[in-house]
């Protein structure tokens, strides 16, 4: 049976979604925070997250945003009265895999869910190896002496970029052109320098293999 996490600030829809899914034959939890959610994506496993971004904590868009760096194959549908344009692509573009304007009818809430519980997120098999690190750049797999942990999506982007040029120094602006081309919101270098003690903490006793090349940027060592 699928899994859903509800993650929805009015509690009477919230409420009406879960029978309708559970009628449905699909598992449904209920939370209406970004804590609480984020609480439950770290300790269950769920296929498919129904998403408000009018949370009491906050935006859910950050929801999104957690599942994209820790959870790559749970699903994000947003449902949300935060409709305009603008703000439908920010939710894409922050993670969601689809966008559905507030209000709407159980009938298409279903078909899209259907569709994309039937339709697998692909992982590409591209991998990338420097020493006795193997990396899968799109499923966010690390992969040190045969154990395989998850990273953050950021994380393994730079990791892959670093990789791709081992050896080389790669500047910092090239860096940030590379990990973050297909977003609007750029880190500064000071946030770029933050990511790369996070993916050292990552590789652990293989941190050594990111090299700081002060006044240039970093490379990666083979």
């Amino acid at each position: 049976m699928k899994h859903i996490l509800i993650v929805e600030n009015d509690k009477s829809l919230a409420q009406t979604l879960a029978q309708h899914l559970e009628h449905k034959k699909y598992f449904c939890t209920i939370c209406d925070s970004i804590q609480q959610s984020i609480h439950e994506l770290e300790n269950f496993s769920y296929d498919l997250v129904l998403l408000d971004r009018i949370l009491t904590d906050g935006d859910g868009i950050e929801v999104a945003e957690f599942i994209s760096d820790f959870s790559y194959q749970t699903k994000v549908l947003i449902l949300s009265e935060l409709s305009q344009v603008s703000q439908r692509i920010t939710g894409l573009e922050k993670g969601a895999d689809d966008y559905l304007a507030k209000p709407f009818s159980l009938a298409e809430l279903t078909l899209k869910i259907d569709k994309m519980l039937n339709t697998q997120k692909i992982k590409s098999r591209e991998e990338l190896t420097i020493g006795k690190i193997k990396i899968i750049p799109d499923s966010g797999e690390l992969i040190i002496n045969n154990k395989t942990r998850q990273i953050r999506k950021k994380e393994i982007q730079l990791l892959a970029c670093l990789v791709r040029h081992k050896n080389q120094v790669v500047s910092r602006e090239k860096i940030i052109d590379i990990v973050w081309s297909n977003t609007y919101d750029l880190p500064t270098q000071s946030t770029l320098d933050v990511y790369v003690r996070r993916l050292r903490i990552s590789l652990g006793k293989y941190k050594d293999c990111i090299k700081t090349v002060r006044g240039f940027g970093y490379m990666a060592l083979e």
